[in-house]
């Protein structure tokens, strides 16, 4: 019997993949925000981080050996904590600004990895991936505005997070050769559980009730979207997925706009299509070379 997906190509299902990650992590971060003036930082990465280790662990359950079976396992821990950190402050930048003008300042992340991918993955590096990383970099500043007096430190946090996302996303590029997805989504979780677990008990807040539906949300929306986005690595080259991972500004801004009365001024939709541009015109031009 044939599998639905098979009557799809892989270009196809990696690009649905993506498009339906980015809406779950940003419907993650929208539920995140939500409880963030209730709850330390700190709690809701312990919830988002054990609750996707403890419901990957649930089902990988009667393969879990096999699972854990890794040649890479510094690297895994290290690609871990990349994520941690950049949850971290992504999370402490869109708990202090606009959803939608910290997603946009996240957007400088396939910025940074270009950068990464020269230094650690031998990627070339020519003088128009230099010029489209720093219009992208003055994308974000028009977003920021240092020394204005709608800067605050706080928009610094999404860059700390673009950093750690960086970091995380070229591990997961190499180690896609040889791992396989569930154990990469497992070894995702690891350093942000069990840090967050020792910290936690120092921040902890007893959640209501009527907040735990949401809490719930939030491990299973990062555990959907963490696994669609290995998917999506193993089923078409990250290059290719890249312009599409912009979707995150359109529904972070449009959650914004839903649930939190946010609606950014004219310079940050300036500064995101900037930011959008940079990244559009890097993938074009790797797209070009690659295809002659």
């Amino acid at each position: 019997m044939i599998s639905p997906l098979q009557k799809f190509s892989p270009l196809t299902i990696g690009i649905v993949s993506i498009i339906l990650a980015i809406f779950f992590l940003s419907s993650m971060d929208a539920t995140v925000k939500y409880l963030s003036s209730d709850y330390e930082i700190l709690n809701l990465v312990w919830i988002r981080y054990l609750g996707q280790c403890l419901l990957v662990v649930v089902i990988i359950l009667p393969s879990l050996k096999s699972t854990l079976a890794t040649n890479q396992l510094g690297l895994q821990l290290l690609r871990s904590l990349f994520l941690f950190l950049g949850t971290i402050f992504f999370f402490m930048g869109f708990s202090s600004i606009e959803l939608g003008a910290a997603t946009a300042i996240l957007q400088i992340n396939p910025l940074f990895v270009v950068l990464a991918a020269y230094y650690f993955l031998g990627e070339s590096l020519g003088w128009r991936k230099i010029l489209g990383v720093c219009v992208g970099l003055l994308g974000a500043l028009i977003i920021i505005r240092p020394g204005t007096e709608v800067f605050t430190p706080y928009a610094l946090y999404p860059i700390g997070g673009a950093l750690g996302f960086a970091g995380y996303f070229i591990a997961t590029k190499y180690l896609s050769k040889s791992e396989t997805i569930w154990s990469s989504l497992f070894y995702t979780t690891i350093i942000g559980a069990v840090v967050s677990s020792l910290i936690v008990p120092f921040y902890w807040t007893t959640p209501s009730l009527g907040d735990l539906k949401f809490i719930g949300m939030i491990a299973i929306l990062g555990t959907i979207g963490q696994l669609l986005i290995i998917y999506s690595l193993f089923k078409v080259h990250a290059s290719v997925l890249s312009p599409f991972t912009y979707a995150s500004i359109i529904f972070a801004t449009i959650f914004g706009m839903l649930f939190f009365d946010e609606f950014p001024d004219i310079w940050t939709y300036i500064g995101a299509l900037i930011i959008i541009f940079a990244g559009l015109y890097i993938w074009w031009y790797e797209f070009k070379k690659q295809h002659g």
